[in-house]
């Protein structure tokens, strides 16, 4: 036995005792964006966040020919969970944004994190398993991302279909996509309050159609803090304040990439393709969990797909609203390919 992974599992037993095994699963049958998938979960705490985040994509069946990923979600048991270890896994170096530990094994992967338990992932069956902490540092919409949106993205990613925690939105037919790694919730409201329609607004889906990037609508919610503007701490969905202002598709003309932080003032700088892949490679927000290779495609094709930005919030975020119009109106840069 790998003894990282052993010493993580150890983690787990003490954090809470074994609980016996629930009565059935929540059964959902969803087709995301054509991709089929099936996901058991036995926590009855993840149904409302699962039913939020997936609930658009539930569908009676698929036809014959369609083969789901399939999901189950658990709650963490020590001995369970150690038969589905492998002794020759191996670990992966940590992401600086997920701050979880990974190790593989040929095909399988296991997501190993004490905030909230384990996954393991199958690329070979096209499965993963979860197992949640009922001590679980993360609220019920992390622990439904981190054990459901966070495998389901590797295994839908061989199958053209890329999930990213990342925001996305478009006006009057110009579509960006935001990656920021802290909650940009006081940015998206100010987007909407000025005519643009989100795509998402925590997670967003993308594929490519016709040598373009599509970003494709995943529901979500963003956090806002104790004390905001409103009144509303927590998640909120912010559709639900503007039901019209969301759109299910659009090409992507532009990546932005946030820095960590904020400063005194907003500010937006286009980089040329070399600059732009290096940054989309250090700042990407999820693992890309690959059999064969370390690292995904996707970062360095973007700037060949559209135009890339290095993005500077501050605390104003009408100060972003100008800026997008500017970079919107102005050429792109006449860099060299």
């Amino acid at each position: 036995m790998n003894a990282a992974i052993e010493l993580h599992a150890e983690r787990c037993t003490r954090v809470t005792d074994s609980i016996g095994s629930p009565s059935g699963p929540t059964r959902l049958k969803l087709a995301l964006h054509g991709a089929a998938i099936q996901l058991d979960n036995f926590l009855p705490q993840l149904d409302a966040p699962l039913r939020r985040l997936l609930g658009t994509f539930s569908v009676p069946g698929w036809p014959e020919r369609f083969a789901p990923v399939h999901g189950t979600v658990r709650p963490y048991d020590h001995a369970e969970v150690m038969r589905h270890l492998s002794p020759a896994a191996r670990a992966w170096p940590r992401h600086a944004v997920d701050l979880s530990d990974v190790y593989q094994d040929g095909a399988r992967f296991w997501l190993v994190d004490d905030r909230w338990g384990m996954a393991e992932i199958n690329f070979l069956k096209g499965q993963w398993r979860s197992w949640v902490l009922p001590g679980a540092k993360f609220d019920p919409v992390r622990c439904a991302e981190m054990a459901v949106l966070w495998p389901l993205a590797q295994l839908l990613r061989p199958r053209g279909v890329y999930l990213l925690p990342a925001a996305s939105a478009v006006r009057a037919g110009w579509a960006f996509l935001m990656i920021c790694p802290f909650g940009a919730g006081a940015e998206l409201s100010a987007l909407i309050d000025s005519g643009y329609k989100l795509i998402g607004q925590r997670w967003t889906a993308l594929r490519e159609e016709d040598g373009r990037l599509a970003l494709l609508h995943v529901p979500g919610l963003v956090q806002r803090p104790p004390g905001a503007p409103g009144g509303r701490g927590g998640w909120v969905d912010l559709n639900e304040r503007s039901p019209l202002r969301w759109q299910n598709h659009a090409f992507c003309d532009a990546v932005l990439v946030a820095h960590p932080g904020r400063r005194a003032h907003t500010n937006l700088r286009e980089l040329d393709p070399a600059s732009s892949a290096a940054l989309l490679r250090r700042a990407w927000p999820i693992s890309e969990l690959h059999p064969t290779r370390r690292h995904g495609p996707l970062p360095s094709k973007l700037p060949h797909l559209c135009r890339c930005a290095d993005l500077q919030l501050s605390r104003d975020p009408a100060e972003l609203l100008a800026l997008l119009d500017d970079f919107q109106a102005a050429p792109a840069a006449p860099f060299a390919a």
